[in-house]
């Protein structure tokens, strides 16, 4: 009778250590399938974030040789005639230049759109990431506000009283442009731009960077 308990006993006691194991087994496989999930998306984040950064930083560029220009042909507008041609082109083709500026936000959509913030663990990075991507979103739109201000300077400039003048084969020519008051407004508005300053603050998009090399070495 002793024997039959014992052996009943000991068969309770390998299923339950069998359930328990498998159970922490699982535990075990989910944390690492969850670590390894995370670690995927903060690589894409961070691969965006870096992207979006650098295209940042190409329009910052962008915007101080705007600003650039528009000195250099103010400050030679009555002798742009004896200037290199090549010279003149390149400052009429900077401030004449069609942009948009652009981010991506796919990697954030999938952090926000799953449960990976939850399962990341860390508000304050997941604050940094959130905080880095609208510091991406407010520089375009200024970028942007900023180059539909001076595109609408420019067409509002051209009437039928001057079109002739200004626009004559179909395109604003900036060295007939300037000899015109409102012309020689506009560019010296430019000069006075300050909008690189603003696009040129990426701190947030820095620090968001740096918190997931951290995250990322730790993990």
């Amino acid at each position: 009778m002793k024997t039959a308990y014992k052996r009943f006993f000991l068969s309770c006691l390998s299923v339950i250590m069998g359930i328990c194991i498998t159970f922490t087994t699982q535990g075990i496989l989910d944390r690492a399938h969850t670590r390894k999930e995370v670690r995927s998306a903060l690589w894409l984040v961070r691969t965006e974030l870096t992207t979006n950064l650098e295209d940042i930083n190409y329009i910052t560029e962008y915007l101080q040789q705007e600003q650039a220009s528009a000195q250099y042909l103010v400050s030679h507008r009555n002798d742009l005639a004896s200037c290199p041609k090549d010279t003149i082109s390149f400052h009429s083709g900077i401030i004449l230049a069609d942009v948009n500026a652009t981010i991506s936000n796919d990697a954030l959509e999938l952090l926000q759109s799953s449960s990976l913030f939850q399962k990341l663990g860390n508000s304050l990075l997941s604050m940094k990431i959130i905080r880095a991507y609208d510091t991406c979103q407010l520089i375009v739109d200024v970028v942007n506000h900023h180059i539909s201000d001076r595109n609408d300077r420019f067409e509002n400039s051209i009437n039928e009283n001057n079109v002739n003048l200004i626009a004559a084969d179909g395109y604003l020519d900036i060295t007939d442009f300037i000899n015109t008051d409102y012309g020689l407004y506009s560019l010296r508005w430019l000069t006075n731009q300050v909008v690189s300053e603003q696009t040129a603050d990426v701190a947030d998009i820095q620090e968001a960077l740096s918190a997931i090399d951290d995250y990322l070495r730790r993990h």
